[in-house]
C-alpha cells in the first residue's frame, strides 16, 4: 500500500461543475496536501493531459459530455494509458454497470452522492495498488514469456557465435539499455609469453565503431571480471560517479561513456582434467579452422588456479566452477537503478548461455572425434596415405562416375622389389621407414584433386587416376619411379642395384556400369606380376608389352 504522506497527482475528468467542486473539496480538505488534483471537462482534453504528464490515477465521470461517451470512453482511456489506474464515477446505482466498467479495465466504481471522503481516498489508494500489482504480474508474465523464447533460441542452436549475438541483441531490446555485450574474460591462471592472457568481446549490440578495439573498454571489462571473480556475485552499479570504486576504475568507465553497469558471470565447469583434455582437442582442431573468433569463444578456460596475487584472483567459483566470461549491460545516457528482476533475468540468461557454450564445446569435440575416427578409418596408420578400405570406396565411386561420363580410369599397382630381404637385413623399423618414404614419394607425384595414392597391403601400393589415359598413367608411374630413384634408399640385398626400386603394373579402361572395378584391379595386378616376373624395376601395361623393359634401360 501507498503511505499516507505520499502526494498523489490525480486527473479528474468531470463536466458537471457541482460534482467537480465536491471532489475538489473532498480531496483538498487534507491539511498535509496528499492530493494534487487537476480537473478537465472532457475526455479528449484528459487524454492530452495523460500524454503530456504522469498521473497516479484518473477519476472518470462515466457520463462525461464527450463525443465518445459511456463505457467506450473508458475503453479508449485504457487503450491510450493502460497502466494508469481508473476509478469510475457514475450516477447509475446498478450492479451490472459496475461489473461492466470493471471488466473494461476500471479499478473501482463509485456512485455519486453515495461516497464520503474516506471511501474516495481508500478507493484511489486501492486502485493504485491493484493497478501496480496487475502491472507487475503482467510484466512478470511478459518477462517469463520472452525469457522462455530466448532460452528456446539458445537451446535450439549449437553455434556459440550465433547464440551469443542473438542473446545480446534480445537483451538490449528487452531491457531498453544502450549497450549489451558478452566478454570472454582472460584466463587468470595461465600466463602467455610472460603476460596474462587478454580477454575479448565476443558478441555485442549497440557498440559504436572501434569499441571492441578500444583499450580502455577492454581494461574496464577486465576490471569487471576481476570484481566478479572476487565477489562471486553480480556487479550492479546504478551510478558510476557515486560507486565505491577506485578513481582509476571510475575514469576508465567514464572515458567509455558508461554511467551505469550490470554484469553477471558466465560460469563453466571446473573439472580441471576434462578442461585440459578439451584444450588439447580444441587446439588440435583450431589449426584447421580459420574462424579464430569462434575458436576463442569455444576455447575452454583451463589451468587449475594457483595461489594468486591481488592482481590475479582465483578464477574458480564456490563450486569449483571457472569464470568463462560475463554478460554485461551498460547505460550510457544516465543513472539507472537496476531492478531485482533485471538482475534475475540476466542471471537466468547467463546460466543458459553457459550451458549452450558447454554444449557447443561438446559438439565441437564430438566433431573432432568423428573426424579423427574418419581419419583412422580411411588412412593407413603407418604411411599416412589412404588405406585399403578407402581405396576400395574411392575406386567404386570413380568407377560409377566415369561409367556415366564414359571417361577413362587408370590404376597403377606398385610393389617394392625384394622387400622381404630388405626387412630381413634392416629390421622391421627400417622396413617401416622405407614404406613411409615410398608412400610419401608416391603421394607427392599424384597431385590432382581426384588422384588417390593408397597402401594396398604390405609393401604394395596403388594409385587411382580418374580421367587419365594409359599414356597419362605411364607418365605418373615414371615420375614416381624417378622420385624413388632420387631418394637413393639403400638396399644392400637387392640383386638389381644398391637402391630401392619399384615394379609397376598399369591398367586403363573406360568403366562399364554393368562391370565391376575388380576387373581393373585384376588387370593392373596381372601387369604388376608380369613386371616382377620379367626382372622387376620396370613398368608393364595390361594392354601392351611395349613397356616391359628395365627402367634403367630407359634412363630411369
Amino acid at each position: 500500500m501507498l503511505t499516507r504522506n505520499q502526494s498523489l497527482k490525480i486527473l479528474l475528468v468531470e463536466d458537471d461543475l457541482a460534482d467537480a467542486t465536491l471532489i475538489e473539496d473532498l480531496l483538498g480538505s487534507f491539511s498535509d496536501s496528499l492530493f494534487r488534483l487537476q480537473t478537465v471537462k472532457c475526455l479528449e482534453i484528459g487524454l492530452a493531459c495523460l500524454e503530456a504528464e504522469n498521473f497516479d490515477a484518473v477519476l472518470l465521470d462515466l457520463s462525461v459530455a464527450d463525443s465518445l461517451g459511456g463505457s467506450e470512453a473508458l475503453a479508449i482511456l485504457k487503450a491510450r494509458s493502460p497502466t494508469v489506474p481508473v476509478v469510475v464515477l457514475t450516477d447509475i446505482n446498478d450492479e451490472n454497470t459496475a461489473l461492466s466498467v470493471l471488466r473494461s479495465g476500471a479499478q473501482d466504481c463509485l456512485v455519486k452522492g453515495r461516497f464520503h471522503r474516506t471511501l474516495l481516498v481508500r478507493a484511489i489508494h486501492y486502485a493504485i495498488e491493484r493497478q501496480r500489482i496487475e502491472e507487475q504480474l503482467r510484466q512478470q508474465a511478459l518477462r517469463e514469456r520472452l525469457l522462455g523464447q530466448m532460452i528456446e533460441h539458445i537451446r535450439s542452436s549449437i553455434d556459440a557465435t550465433s547464440i551469443l549475438q542473438n542473446t545480446v541483441a534480445e537483451v538490449r531490446q528487452f531491457l531498453k539499455t544502450d549497450r549489451v555485450l558478452v566478454y570472454r574474460c582472460q584466463d587468470w591462471a595461465s600466463p602467455l609469453d610472460g603476460e596474462q592472457q587478454k580477454g575479448a568481446i565476443v558478441a555485442g549490440d549497440g557498440l559504436p565503431d572501434g569499441y571492441i578495439e578500444n583499450q580502455n573498454i577492454n581494461a574496464a571489462l577486465a576490471v569487471s571480471c576481476f570484481f566478479l571473480v572476487e565477489s562471486q556475485s553480480v556487479q550492479a552499479i546504478a551510478d558510476i560517479s557515486a560507486a565505491p570504486l577506485a578513481d582509476s576504475c571510475k575514469e576508465l568507465l567514464v572515458d567509455c561513456e558508461i554511467a551505469a553497469v550490470l554484469s553477471v558471470p558466465i560460469w563453466q565447469s571446473g573439472d580441471w582434467e576434462t578442461a585440459n583434455q578439451r584444450l588439447e582437442e580444441t587446439v588440435w582442431e583450431s589449426e584447421k579452422i580459420e574462424d579464430t573468433a569462434e575458436n576463442y569463444i569455444l576455447l575452454p578456460a583451463v589451468g587449475k588456479p594457483q595461489v594468486q596475487s591481488s592482481s590475479a584472483p582465483d578464477a574458480a567459483g564456490k563450486n569449483g566452477n571457472i569464470l568463462w566470461g560475463m554478460l554485461t549491460a551498460y547505460n550510457c545516457s544516465g543513472v539507472r537503478e537496476w531492478q531485482e528482476w533485471e538482475i534475475d533475468f540476466l542471471q537466468h540468461l547467463a546460466n543458459q548461455v553457459a550451458i549452450a557454450i558447454e554444449q557447443s564445446q561438446l559438439y565441437r569435440q564430438l566433431a573432432i572425434a568423428n573426424q579423427k575416427l574418419q581419419q583412422l578409418a580411411t588412412t593407413d596408420g603407418l604411411t599416412g596415405i589412404a588405406n585399403r578400405r578407402q581405396f576400395d570406396r574411392v575406386l567404386m565411386l570413380e568407377w560409377r562416375r566415369l561409367a556415366r561420363e564414359e571417361m577413362p580410369l587408370s590404376l597403377i599397382m606398385f610393389d617394392i622389389d625384394f622387400f622381404k630381404l630388405y626387412n630381413d637385413f634392416y629390421g622391421h623399423l627400417g622396413g617401416d621407414d622405407c614404406l613411409r618414404q615410398v608412400a610419401g614419394a608416391i603421394a607427392s607425384c599424384a597431385k590432382r584433386a581426384g588422384d588417390l595414392p593408397a597402401r594396398y597391403g604390405g609393401e604394395e601400393f596403388a594409385v587411382v587416376l580418374p580421367n587419365t589415359s594409359a599414356a597419362g598413367a605411364n607418365v605418373v608411374a615414371r615420375k614416381i619411379c624417378d622420385t624413388i630413384a632420387d631418394l637413393k634408399l639403400p638396399h644392400a640385398r637387392s640383386s638389381i642395384g644398391p637402391y630401392v626400386t619399384l615394379s609397376c603394373g598399369i591398367a586403363t579402361v573406360i568403366p562399364a556400369a554393368e562391370a565391376s572395378p575388380d576387373t581393373l584391379i585384376s588387370s593392373a595386378d596381372s601387369a604388376l606380376y608380369q613386371a616382377k616376373s620379367a626382372g622387376k624395376n620396370r613398368i608393364c601395361h595390361a594392354s601392351s608389352q611395349s613397356e616391359s623393359c628395365p627402367l634403367t634401360a630407359l634412363g630411369l
